[in-house]
């Protein structure tokens, strides 16, 4: 009965609340802030009040503070820089009870939560933590020298321990590193735009599809590689994890994973890159055509990528305190937040999750044309005394989720195989089709031959068996 009461309260709610983007506004604002109270875990800045929270009104049409209606959340921090759990917002009952019933929907991949924060300049760095059930993953000034605008997203199917019951509280922590030297402030946030996504078109029939699970046996890293373009001591070694049994954590598709050692791991570093050629997000992003050719935003935001962190287990100081990772597409855009280990006693796997919106541009990997997306891999972490470390990461699981309308292909359908005089491999069919290849032919990671076409002659590989297969485009 109350599932069917809340997806009642959705519906009504969406006559008058969706807006661009597919999304129900959760809060804006628009009627003042009552929503908003200080923090009540305590802190420097609580302590000494050295937080302030007023309603801004929008100055003139391009102003970035406001993103949904004419009013936005404004914040102060001044006295004290630091950690601290500044301020709290109380979602309505309706809106409560909308994220609610999105939380409990079996879809995968489909309900996100989003809000946007401005963020001010002049600081060395500076980043907003926010908490909804057990996700604390940290949102990123974009440019600690000049701020501006970045947009946290929560993917709700991944978060635990959201309450069943409102009403729904998001709190806020905020850490910096003033350029002010003593900082007296005020540093000045603006908070707006809090909403529920819906990333399925109508009727979406969702397709995953593996990118990469580290299975192949001739490049068990995956092409790991050390990422030395900013500079700075390559601190980390790889290997092929394999599973050890069905309790084992680390892996968490097929057989294997990659693991990464940092040595130290304390220090924010961009630690190695994965290269994506010859996959379907390589054939999503269309790098190797005309950008007048490639995917609108509202294209790619029916798009997610996700993968797999497992992070260091605590040891018996409690080390480490926390940790993150944080992923670039190297090196045009990256999502603004970085995703932070939980807090749990013991180590789990934990799923990183964004539309491909949020990370629209792309450096090529290789020569320009190559179309191969290039992925740069950030670690940091609490690991007691400087040098802090190693930290063991294991990564596992890239895919990619389509939420986006059905489209209609025709089956391929083989009409005829045979080698020419040449030695080459000749495959015609019919339909709409794709060829990969592999070794064997129990192989759970296949390549995709490019440029082949119905009819194409194949060059066999120099030695050994060679398997193919046409799947559906």
């Amino acid at each position: 009965m109350k599932r069917a009461l809340l997806a009642t309260t959705i519906v009504m709610a969406a006559a008058t609340a969706w807006c661009a983007e597919n999304a129900l506004i959760l809060e804006s604002f628009e009627t003042g802030i009552d929503s908003v109270s200080l923090g009540d875990w305590g802190g420097a800045r609580i302590d000494n009040d050295g937080v302030a929270l007023s309603l801004y009104t929008k100055a003139a049409a391009d102003d970035i503070n406001v993103s949904h209606g004419t009013n936005a959340l404004k914040i102060d921090l001044s006295k004290n820089e630091g950690w601290v759990h500044d301020y709290k917002v109380t979602l309505s009952d309706v809106a409560s009870s909308n994220l609610i019933w999105a939380a409990q929907s079996t879809d995968v991949a489909r309900w996100v939560v989003r809000f946007d924060l401005v963020f001010p300049g002049g600081n060395a760095w500076m980043n907003c933590q926010p908490f909804l059930g057990d996700c604390n993953d940290q949102l990123n000034t974009p440019n600690a020298a000049n701020g501006g605008k970045a947009t946290m997203s929560w993917a709700l199917d991944l978060i635990k321990g959201i309450p069943t019951e409102g009403p729904i509280v998001l709190r806020f922590g905020d850490n910096f590193d003033a350029t002010e030297d003593p900082f007296v402030g005020p540093e000045t946030l603006y908070l707006d735009n809090i909403r529920l996504v819906d990333t399925y078109a109508p009727g979406a029939k969702v397709v995953t599809t593996m990118l990469q699970s580290f299975e192949k046996a001739s490049d068990p890293l995956g092409g790991a590689a050390d990422f030395v373009e900013w500079g700075g001591t390559p601190r980390s070694t790889y290997s092929s994890h394999t599973k050890t049994g069905a309790d084992d954590l680390f892996v968490t598709e097929g057989t294997n994973s990659l693991k990464v050692v940092t040595d130290p791991g304390d220090a924010w570093q961009a630690d190695f890159t994965l290269s994506f050629t010859n996959t379907l997000l390589a054939d999503v992003l269309k790098l190797d055509q005309p950008e007048s050719e490639r995917p609108t935003l509202d294209q790619l935001a029916y798009y997610t990528l996700r993968y797999d962190v497992i992070y260091p287990a605590r040891d018996d100081n409690g080390k480490p305190g926390w940790s993150s990772t944080q992923t670039f597409a190297y090196d045009g855009s990256w999502p603004s937040y970085n995703q932070n280990r939980r807090d749990n006693a013991d180590t789990q796997p934990e799923t990183f999750s964004f539309t491909l919106d949020q990370a629209p541009s792309w450096t090529l990997n290789g020569p320009e044309g190559s179309g191969a997306p290039l992925m740069v891999f950030i670690h940091q972490g609490d690991y007691g005394d400087w040098p802090g470390g190693p930290a063991t990461y294991y990564y596992d699981n890239f895919r990619l989720i389509y939420t986006g309308p059905s489209t209609t292909t025709t089956k391929p359908n083989i009409t005829s195989i045979q080698v020419n005089p040449q030695g080459k491999i000749v495959l015609t069919w019919t339909g709409s089709g794709v060829v990969e290849w592999a070794a064997k032919a129990t192989e759970t990671q296949w390549t995709k031959l490019t440029g082949v076409t119905s009819g194409t002659p194949i060059d066999p590989p120099a030695a050994g068996p060679a398997f193919y297969r046409i799947l559906a485009q």
